[in-house]
């Protein structure tokens, strides 16, 4: 497990460096896959929704309405303003269908890693053993790599599902745009640095 960590973190470092040296094309598209996971859905017992680009929210709404989950917990402090980032997605949410008595809000959350402390919270209180985790497709990885990290010992079974159809961020392209350039390579030096240090806050 050791060795294949030190793999990983290897692939990393390289593919960190190779980023910013531009000395080598770097292998954009699994670049985008690894930072993307997306598995196989079955019914869950709550979806739970990271505030942050309104990609999220609509893809959540979409798996509701499949009846991949009857629960939402919908995270994020307020970025500006009064409305926290949780309420405006209830209020998106309400619009299109989904009951308020279906929706939890989470609404003290400034970061990935206090979206997860604060929602786990709500996930033992509750009683919820299996969470669709959905954010956008390049935050994906380090969304569930510090969910896994910090839910760890519940027993708590992860599923991803990234906004990947809503969002403008694409596994197969992101190169071709500087702004998602920009975030692939913050992701990955943040996933990196996490790896390295052990520190997911």
């Amino acid at each position: 497990m050791k060795k294949l960590l030190s793999c990983v973190i290897g692939f990393l470092i390289i593919i960190g460096v190779l980023f910013y040296l531009n000395s080598i094309r770097t292998p954009h598209l699994l670049v985008g896959r690894y930072l993307s996971p997306s598995d196989k859905l079955t019914k869950s017992d709550v979806i739970i929704v990271i505030s942050g680009g309104n990609d999220r929210i609509k893809h959540a709404i979409n798996l509701y309405h499949e009846g991949l989950a009857s629960k939402m917990i919908l995270s994020g402090a307020a970025k500006k303003g009064p409305v926290s980032n949780a309420k405006a997605m209830q209020i998106e949410a309400s619009k299109a269908g989904v009951l308020n008595d279906d929706i939890i809000l989470e609404e003290k959350a400034t970061s990935t890693y206090e979206n997860a402390i604060f929602t786990k919270d709500i996930i033992k209180s509750q009683g919820f053993h299996q969470i669709i985790l959905v954010t956008s497709p390049y935050h994906q990885r380090r969304a569930y790599e510090t969910f896994e990290y910090v839910l760890s010992g519940l027993g708590v079974q992860i599923l991803n599902s990234p906004s990947s159809e809503e969002s403008s961020w694409k596994a197969d392209n992101w190169w071709y745009s500087k702004e998602d350039s920009k975030m692939t390579k913050n992701e990955l030096l943040k996933i990196i640095w996490a790896k390295i240090s052990g520190n997911y806050d």
